[in-house]
């Protein structure tokens, strides 16, 4: 069966501050370990791009959702990392086009606005609640690992969705357009959704073919069904165990570190490190085709270390783990690859070394290891 994040239903998490009850089950969750404003940032990315105002924050920060008036577009999720959904996540909608691909198919990706009554995606369609749902890092993951992806969407109903509206077509095409500038690729597009094949269709509208070649197809499709070929062309098991081994490999070769660290130099005697899924998302692709690198650009901090007394206040507000004392010798040590240009270092230096710098994701390719300094 095709796909489908379109029942990302009404959410209301104990995180996102609501108790969660049988009658409204948890379905979009809010990260607070991914969430900026919780670490004291002045950040309100998602408020300002949900299409219904149903987004909020509390004392301290943390994302509030509207149940009642959240319509379950799924626009924060390719907004913020800090949202996700509980049903299907970013990496499982990543590999599920993957196995598509693996398959020799197309990936079509469509939304629920453009499924009309009595169509049956077929089962190389993505069907989301909104287009807006995936982010430029996420299209841009697919164009670097050649997948053939093609949008059959008619954009002209996004005005009429009760959805997202105008808000979801906007940011859908900076999306797509995003990831085709970065990459140098471009995501197809299809008039028409392709339809889920049916084995009696011939016999049942035999237009154009005569009843004893449609009788003869269909013999055919179940001899093949019975001998075990057709299973063996549509079974997924050997794709998901290439995807999930390729996966792990493309990851070991990133040497990223993710979690608990022990480290001497620092109160509680350890660090943590929190990559952003965007953020991997980018790597990954930078790691298939480093060429991008030149083509997408970035903010990151940097240290003036002509100022820089080395007093650390920067690595105790870092809300990722990007700085970090060196477990060396407790010198200041940066790894751009986690730094999303958040400035909380900015406005915490007390020599006011620091500052936030245009750059590209040059910046996050390492032949070695991360700059200790």
């Amino acid at each position: 069966m095709a796909e489908s994040m379109a029942d990302i239903p009404e959410n209301s998490t104990p995180g996102a501050g609501e108790a969660a009850s049988p009658e409204r089950p948890q379905r979009i969750v809010v990260l607070r370990d991914f969430c900026t404003r919780t670490k004291g940032a002045d950040c309100e990315r998602c408020a300002l791009a949900c299409p219904k105002d149903a987004i909020s924050f509390s004392e301290d920060g943390m994302p509030l959702i509207d149940a009642d008036a959240c319509t379950r577009c799924g626009i924060c999720l390719g907004i913020c990392d800090t949202f996700s959904s509980t049903r299907v996540t970013m990496a499982d909608l990543h590999g599920r086009m993957r196995r598509i691909a693996l398959r020799g198919e197309d990936v079509v990706v469509t939304c629920k606005e453009n499924v009309f009554p009595g169509l049956e995606p077929a089962a190389n369609v993505v069907v989301l609640p909104c287009l807006a749902c995936l982010s430029p890092e996420f299209w841009t993951l697919l164009l670097a690992e050649n997948i053939p992806v093609k949008v059959a969407a008619d954009l002209s109903y996004c005005a009429d969705c009760e959805r997202a509206g105008e808000m979801g077509e906007m940011l859908a095409a900076h999306a797509i357009e995003t990831a085709e500038t970065w990459s140098g690729r471009s995501v197809g597009a299809l008039d028409v959704i392709p339809e889920k094949e049916n084995l009696l269709k011939d016999l049942a509208d035999p237009a154009g073919v005569d009843r004893r070649s449609a009788f003869t197809n269909l013999v055919g499709d179940v001899s093949d069904i019975a001998s075990g070929k057709r299973r063996l062309r549509n079974s997924e098991v050997l794709q998901e165990f290439y995807e999930r081994r390729e996966r792990s490999r493309a990851l070991a070769r990133l040497n990223l570190g993710n979690g608990i660290e022990f480290n001497d130099f620092v109160p509680e005697g350890r660090t943590r490190k929190t990559l952003q899924p965007k953020r991997r998302l980018l790597l990954e692709a930078l790691e298939r085709d480093p060429s991008l690198a030149s083509r997408i650009p970035l903010v990151i901090s940097e240290t003036d270390y002509e100022q820089c007394t080395n007093a650390l206040a920067c690595t105790q507000v870092c809300p990722t783990g990007a700085r970090f004392p060196n477990p060396g010798d407790g010198s200041l040590a940066f790894d751009a690859r986690y730094c999303i240009g958040c400035g909380l270092c900015v406005d915490v230096c007390p020599e006011g070394a620091v500052e936030l710098v245009e750059t590209t994701a040059e910046a996050l390719l390492y032949e070695d290891e991360p700059t200790q300094e």
